[in-house]
């Protein structure tokens, strides 16, 4: 093996990114020149979601690691040696990633800088740092917190301990917690969990984490507010758990940024639907639903027709302006409980709440019309149609596989008959 192709094949199998960006020092654009086997491999997700992230990496990194990544560049730029930086992106699932780069500047011409950068994984180092960060904090349970609480396992009796700030600043004596804990606020969607963290607490020896949302015990906010939970069992003299100790920490601002985060993670980024597995997950979700309460309903799978000849033709970012337009009509077409995705490259699906199958059918009618009609320019007329495949719930099936794969053969239906159309599954 020659020189060239063993560095090549090292470089590819390594177990990590070894990248190379191009940064324009006048307005701090990053552009990725070479990525390397091993960084799809760390990341998973195929190379398409890969390439989406470092196409502007910005996009994907958490607003609060963004000034650690920009000073990180700074300093790259300065020349002065080697920089390192760790930073949070949303991975292709919508989980977070930690990642650390190790980079420096390669070479500088006018205001073009190539940087060349190591980038690892550092995901599980992180959760372990912060297991060993949690455990310390357990040490100083009682002292650096706003609301503390103390539950003694034999008399049922819990007390909080509020601090003394400008929400409700007195302590609570609850007698007979197990029994009252709604009298708390917690929201009935959080009780069951909570109730379940305490027990298994009072059992044995354990320490617990959990999120919830209450409504005017710990403040006096007009609307339901997340909390982070902190427990501890305590073991007594005779070797059981006797009293459950924690802390409540006020969680609402950071909960609401992730909250966000993820519902940018769940949409897709050109048509502003719901991604695929985004769109799966609810479907199934109202149809597990729907199974108790025989609601009716239609699963559509809509498929942009000879889409690729956009493509060729008049080049992606045109490709890009049709998706985002057929994306913007489908969404305004539909009601808040239906569900609206972007399931492929031009293909599309929507799951409507309580329609028939007519209805549904004139329904998927006005929207091929209404999607032809967008498009009157003479390069684009008549040419940007589509074919619609429909099933119905809970006549063609009863889960969202079997209502999937009946949509799709409608959809081959109306592909056989000439595109730019519509067809219902029947079992004929």
């Amino acid at each position: 093996m020659e020189d060239k192709d063993f560095i090549t094949s090292v470089v590819n199998n390594f177990i990590g990114g070894i990248c190379v960006f191009k940064i324009d020092s006048s307005n701090r654009s990053i552009e990725p020149i070479y990525l390397n086997d091993g960084l799809y491999r760390m990341l998973g997700g195929g190379r398409t979601a890969v390439d989406m992230i470092f196409k502007d990496i910005r996009l994907s990194i958490i607003p609060d690691d963004m000034p650690v990544f920009e000073q990180g560049i700074t300093d790259i730029l300065a020349d002065d040696g080697a920089a390192e930086m760790e930073f949070r992106i949303v991975n292709h699932d919508g989980g977070l990633v930690w990642l650390r780069l190790h980079g420096n500047l390669y070479s500088r011409e006018a205001n073009e800088n190539i940087i060349a950068a190591v980038i690892l994984d550092c995901t599980e180092q992180k959760l372990i740092e912060e297991e060993l960060k949690r455990q310390s904090d357990y040490m100083h349970l009682l002292m650096d917190t706003d609301i503390t609480f103390d539950f003694n396992c034999r008399t049922d009796v819990c007390v909080y301990r509020m601090a003394q700030t400008d929400a409700l600043h007195h302590d609570a004596v609850i007698n007979g917690y197990l029994e009252h804990i709604p009298s708390t606020g917690i929201h009935k969607d959080d009780e069951q969990a909570f109730e379940e963290m305490l027990k298994s607490a009072m059992a044995h020896a354990h320490r617990d984490s959990m999120e919830f949302r209450s409504f005017g015990f710990f403040d006096r906010a007009a609307d339901y507010r997340w909390y982070r939970a902190n427990i501890v069992s305590i073991i007594g003299k005779e070797g059981y758990v006797a009293h459950v100790i924690g802390h409540i920490v006020d969680i609402h601002d950071e909960k609401m940024k992730e909250l966000e985060l993820k519902l940018r993670a769940d949409h897709d980024g050109l048509t502003g639907l719901l991604n695929k597995k985004a769109t799966e997950e609810l479907i199934r979700r109202i149809l597990e639903e729907e199974n108790a309460d025989e609601e009716g309903g239609a699963l559509i799978i809509l498929d942009t027709d000879d889409f690729k000849s956009v493509n060729d033709n008049y080049g992606h970012s045109e490709g890009d302006k049709v998706l985002a337009t057929i994306g913007g009509i489908i969404s305004s077409n539909f009601k808040g409980m239906d569900v609206t995705g972007r399931i492929g490259g031009d293909e599309f699906m929507v799951y409507i709440n309580s329609i028939t199958a007519a209805d549904a059918c004139k329904l998927a009618g006005k929207l091929e019309l209404t999607i032809k009609a967008a498009f009157p320019d003479e390069e684009y007329a008549g040419k940007i149609t589509m074919s619609i495949g429909i099933s119905v719930f809970p006549e063609h099936g009863r889960d969202f596989e079997i209502l999937y794969e009946k949509a799709d053969k409608a959809l081959y239906e109306a592909k056989h008959a000439g595109k730019a159309c519509y067809r219902l599954y029947k079992d004929e």
